[in-house]
């Protein structure tokens, strides 16, 4: 059932000392750099909880790479943020939660992290991760396209639907899909054909308009599928170095599930 979240209420905050300058004296356009340089960081912010069977769960946060962005190693949020900067006062809490919550992606795996209640409705981007189910990896497109309708999809529909109520302002709501065997991006049976990439992509979105039915039409301008690259050496991995990393032409990389579900839903909405 969608709620009314809670929200942070702007307050306007006053010096003890009139005479004196201060930091909100400044003006907004150069507090917002320094909020943007301060609160946003490169990669995700990992929220996951301490003890999942615990009478009270504990939530933590850190700083893990996400689409080649991010630290190579998780970092925690208090040791990169300075957080005690929002404790300051009302007014540069509202401000700074502006841009610590609206402008980092969030990674998800609970539903229901409540992490932060009074700023939910601050949330922009979020990356939520499922348990695809072995059945979609499966090379044989009817067994695949199976188990995708009845499993991985009602699971992403369902979840989506949980996450939009939570976080009402959502721009971008994305569903990391792993690859199944490590060191190798796994390519769905829809993508299996060896035409070229972009013959690849407009099949696969066909296909996906069939095999992804949304009612909700919140989900059309949110809603982003897209496959987690292997763990195997990537051309940022060689920047820097003697060898040369080589390219392959039309090379597979897993992003073009990204563009066919974004073609996808261009089809759809041309359809209505």
């Amino acid at each position: 059932m969608s709620r009314e979240p809670l929200a942070i209420g702007w307050t306007q905050s006053r010096k003890d000392d009139p005479n004196r300058l201060s930091f909100l004296d400044l003006p907004k356009e150069l507090r917002n750099m320094i909020y943007d340089f301060a609160f946003q960081v490169p990669g995700a912010i990992f929220i996951y909880c301490t003890d999942p069977y615990a009478w009270r769960s504990v939530l933590r946060g850190k700083i893990v790479k996400y689409k080649n962005q991010g630290p190579s190693e998780p970092q925690r949020v208090d040791g990169v943020l300075p957080t005690n900067l929002l404790l300051t006062g009302k007014q540069i809490y509202a401000e700074g939660a502006e841009v610590l919550y609206g402008k980092n992606v969030f990674r998800l795996y609970m539903s229901s992290a409540n992490f932060a209640p009074t700023s939910f409705h601050l949330v922009r981007h979020v990356a939520f991760t499922i348990e695809a189910g072995r059945g979609i990896y499966k090379p044989n497109l009817e067994v695949m396209s199976y188990w995708w309708r009845r499993v991985f999809w009602p699971n992403v529909i369902d979840k989506s639907t949980e996450l939009l109520d939570r976080y009402p302002n959502l721009e971008t709501l994305t569903f990391p899909i792993n690859s199944e065997q490590a060191g190798v991006t796994w390519r769905p049976a829809f993508l299996a054909s060896q035409k070229t990439k972009e013959h690849r992509i407009a099949l696969a979105a066909r296909w996906l308009a069939i095999n992804c039915p949304m009612k909700d039409t919140r989900l059309h301008n949110v809603l982003r599928l897209e496959i987690m690259p292997s763990s195997g050496l990537t051309k940022e991995d060689f920047e820097g170095s003697r060898f040369q990393f080589i390219e392959e032409e039309d090379e597979y990389d897993g992003s073009e599930l990204a563009e066919a579900f974004q073609q996808m839903k261009s089809y759809l909405i041309g359809q209505e």
